[in-house]
């Protein structure tokens, strides 16, 4: 009876191990995918998106300057990048956290800090033929207040 007990609980330890690998392997593929995505951000290359965002994918927020729901398709979210880096690039933040994976299905939460921008994305991706790749983006953000002018001393 010990050893079946035994053989039972080493079968158990694979099988978890095996899960928590499994989902590292996961964890380590999204991961790669919004490092690739952001990195589009950074170099305004649209290489980046086609490799991350399916062209048939869907971008969708609130447009306020239209007061609509805005969409639009990976592809043309792609065409938005035309090799020209903000130029105030160096001060833009960029972060993501990984909310969860289940099966081939994964959610990530992109948190971005701009010098006169917040916005945070959330992005739905899918495992595709192998490739964790982006179907869905949506979006929310606000201006910042310009920031205060600096006082020089003169009355």
């Amino acid at each position: 009876m010990k050893t079946l007990v035994k053989l039972a609980l080493c079968g158990l330890l694979t099988l978890s191990s095996t899960a928590v690998l499994a989902q590292s392997v996961e964890h380590d593929g999204v991961k790669a995918t919004l490092q690739d995505f952001l990195r589009a951000y950074v170099t305004d290359d649209a290489r980046f998106i086609r490799e991350t965002f399916r062209k048939d994918g869907q971008m969708i927020g609130h447009s306020r300057r239209d007061d609509r729901v805005a969409v639009v398709s990976g592809d043309e979210f792609a065409g938005r990048f035309d090799g020209s880096p903000a130029a105030d690039e160096a001060e833009r933040k960029r972060s993501f956290q990984i909310l969860d994976i289940t099966g081939n299905a994964a959610l990530v939460k992109v948190t971005l800090d701009y010098p006169n921008w917040d916005g945070i994305d959330y992005l739905a991706l899918a495992k595709i033929d192998g490739k964790w790749l982006i179907i869905s983006k949506s979006y929310s953000g606000q201006g910042k207040p310009a920031p205060a002018a600096a006082s020089t001393g003169a009355r």
